[in-house]
């Protein structure tokens, strides 16, 4: 039975956004999971073609290609095509698209132009996995709580490579501003993004050699403590490889720093971004929290994957492991876990002193207005739930106290 989430995968991310390259799916889709990929089409606007009732498909798409208003570019989602139209529409240049049919298409591919998928064995005609680095990818999608944020993930980068883009129309011969702009990126993925610009854009940016010592310099994020510089790149490449290994551990990663940090630290230190970023968080945490290592508490609550509820499998137990291994974390850790737990796993609710760091907050300070510095994170509904009850109650109880007083 098809359902989208089998398309929210590294390799339809490579071939759509980063590489901006067509896909030829077979066999048929229904058109609701179809459009799970859109996720990946940044950048263009959708239009959906029902081809049995279109005998002049290839003047359609032309006309719609060349004579849009929009910023934005066509991409075409159009399906229950045969042969005879998927043939004509290979012949077409300067097109988006993305073809569904129930024919059997196999010997129509010529070129990586049509990224051809067997839907049934779920497998690439014309795209070797293997020969293509699918980190940022991977990492993207398994550091995504939902597909809302990957979407917005996706649009970010669309947002920076117009920055780019916009730069070289002012000044084409100097790319200095480069790494302000992509600051936030690991520089490896650098070249990635600057592909993509250079593909959706259709214009040449150069082969640039960013080194490190230059990456510091421009990276505002840095500072010139050359320590704290490698401590910070260390901690980037602790959190890449933690959102990476897998995406089910991943999820429960991210929601358990969250619980963490909305019981754990007074927010009253972290910015905004700090608050909501998962990476930072994790960086706030190692730098300010976990000095030596990751805490053995946060990790015996994340194992239990009590908050997306997940059955570990095998594999997750494995993954763990590899983490044990690469943490310095005891693997005596995961003795008591079971794999394939029916049991619920339901989050307590905290109590209300939890939320408040009582080493930073005297008690005659843990005012209302304190606790409301405190809120928790929504991602932990019940510890967030919990908080707005208990204010209303205590409103609720003020406006008794002010009725009783008259």
């Amino acid at each position: 039975m098809d359902t989208g989430i089998d398309f929210i995968q590294p390799e339809f991310l490579n071939i759509l956004f980063f590489q901006q390259k067509n896909l030829v799916i077979f066999p048929y889709v229904d058109l609701k999971h179809l459009h799970a990929l859109e996720i990946f089409t940044v950048g263009h606007n959708i239009i959906d073609l029902e081809s049995t009732a279109l005998y002049n498909l290839k003047e359609i798409i032309e006309f719609e290609t060349n004579n849009s208003y929009s910023q934005n570019y066509s991409l075409f989602f159009i399906y229950n095509l045969n042969r005879e139209k998927i043939s004509e529409i290979l012949e077409m240049s300067g097109i988006r698209c993305i073809l569904n049919t129930n024919d059997k298409v196999s010997d129509l591919v010529k070129d990586d132009a049509f990224i051809f998928y067997n839907k049934k064995n779920k497998t690439f005609l014309n795209y070797n996995k293997i020969d293509v680095e699918l980190d940022f990818e991977k990492y993207l999608i398994n550091s995504s709580e939902n597909e809302t944020i990957l979407y917005e993930r996706i649009q970010h980068i669309k947002i920076l490579a117009t920055k780019i883009f916009n730069e070289i129309n002012k000044n084409p011969n100097s790319y200095e501003y480069i790494p302000e702009i992509l600051k936030e990126y690991e520089m490896n993925y650098w070249e990635r993004i600057l592909n993509f610009t250079k593909l959706y854009f259709n214009i040449e940016i150069p082969n640039l050699n960013f080194t490190q010592k230059k990456y510091l310099t421009n990276n505002c994020t840095y500072n010139n403590n050359a320590e704290q510089n490698a401590q910070f790149v260390r901690l980037l490449n602790e959190y890449q490889y933690l959102t990476s290994i897998n995406k089910h551990v991943t999820n429960e990663f991210i929601q358990t720093l969250h619980h963490y940090r909305s019981l754990k630290v007074n927010p009253r230190y972290l910015d905004m971004e700090q608050l909501y970023h998962p990476q930072k968080i994790y960086v706030y945490l190692r730098t300010h929290h976990w000095k030596d290592k990751i805490d053995t508490e946060f990790f015996k609550e994340w194992i239990q994957m009590r908050i997306t509820g997940h059955k570990l499998t095998e594999q997750d137990i494995t993954d763990f492991e590899k983490i044990c291994d690469k943490f310095q974390l005891p693997k005596t850790l995961l003795m008591n876990i079971s794999m394939g737990s029916s049991e619920a796993h339901i989050i307590p609710v905290p109590q209300e002193d939890d939320f408040i760091n009582k080493s930073d907050c005297p008690d005659d300070k843990k005012t209302l207005r304190h606790d409301i510095e405190n809120l928790p994170s929504i991602q932990n509904y019940n510890a967030f739930k919990y908080f707005f009850l208990k204010r209303l109650d205590q409103i609720d109880q003020m406006i008794s106290e002010i009725k009783n007083s008259k």
